[in-house]
């Protein structure tokens, strides 16, 4: 742009003298504007000219300035999504460990190796209290503690896994093993009172007859 002012001042400057020229000669004056005309109009073309690729150069780089925007977001986009399946995988491979542990450890207890199974079921809930199997683990757990004899131990696992778990589909048994734990530890009335309960709250349960006889001979 500054290039062009320069040479249309160079133009005008030289146009001017050839017309004080052309005037001591006495030339058609007429022809000497024609000439300086024709040069402003090639010159105004040139700025309308560098005026156009200007305002192209500032769109191509408006343009180049969304698509690096949009390239950026779809990089953050893709982080993102492989984060989340790595997430998902960790999830996966966490939950498949802690089920693993929680069924070895009912293994265990099927195979009558009770000290096995109490270190896998406090494995498990050391490890993964906040998983699905967390109040079955307890309850296996005070299974394992009672037929290994370790009553105390499994009466804490008893009464940990009824004051967390109340709707738990096995709630009612452990009312009934509980309060046979609590007959082997001498516990006599706190036994009945849970068979009690048991027979009150739960008069339809498998195991409401066991539970009435137990009762009746305490």
């Amino acid at each position: 742009m500054k290039k062009t002012l320069l040479k249309f001042i160079l133009s005008m400057f030289c146009m001017f003298s050839v017309l004080e020229i052309n005037a001591d000669e006495g030339l058609d004056l007429e022809m000497a504007f024609f000439k300086i005309n024709k040069e402003v109009k090639s010159l105004n073309n040139e700025i309308l000219s560098l005026k156009e690729e200007n305002e192209i150069l500032k769109e191509t780089q408006r343009q180049n300035s969304e698509k690096i925007a949009k390239l950026f977001e779809i990089i953050e986009l893709n982080s993102t999504e492989n984060k989340k399946k790595e997430e998902v995988i960790l999830k996966t491979d966490i939950e498949k460990n802690a089920f693993k542990l929680y069924s070895d450890g009912k293994n265990q207890f099927a195979f009558e190796d009770y000290e096995k199974a109490i270190e896998l079921f406090i494995s498990y809930l050391k490890n993964f209290p906040e998983l699905e199997n967390v109040a079955d683990s307890k309850l296996w757990l005070g299974r394992a503690y009672s037929q290994s004899e370790a009553y105390i131990d499994s009466k804490k696992s008893y009464l940990n896994f009824q004051s967390s778990h109340t709707n738990h589909p096995k709630y009612a048994d452990s009312l009934y093993e509980l309060s046979q734990v609590l007959i082997e530890l001498k516990e006599i009335n706190e036994a009945k009172l849970l068979l009690s309960k048991m027979i009150e709250e739960y008069p339809e349960h498998t195991l409401i007859k066991k539970a009435i006889q137990l009762l009746e001979d305490l």
